[in-house]
């Protein structure tokens, strides 16, 4: 699967186009250095292809690349981080 996750900084969402229909992961910034996941979203029509998968992964290498810290209220993301301990490790 060729197609790119866009981060939009200022939205606080990656998100991925198929077919024109959306996958997206938010998130909150409480304080500066930190990055609290809320929500991995995969329409039906996208389901079972690892899109939630590859969002929590795009998020994560970045937060891994900006020394930050990471807590999430989506279960989705939370038990993606939960099973890396590399990922873990950065729960704050």
């Amino acid at each position: 699967m060729t197609d790119t996750i866009k981060h939009d900084a200022a939205r606080r969402r990656y998100s991925l186009v198929i077919d024109g229909v959306e996958a997206y992961l938010t998130y909150q910034r409480s304080k500066p250095g930190h990055r609290r996941i809320t929500h991995t979203i995969v329409p039906d029509a996208l389901g079972g292809q690892g899109l939630g998968r590859r969002l929590v992964t795009r998020a994560m290498e970045d937060i891994i690349a900006d020394g930050e810290t990471v807590s999430s209220s989506c279960w989705f993301a939370s038990a993606l981080i939960d099973k890396s301990p590399v990922w873990a490790k950065l729960l704050a």
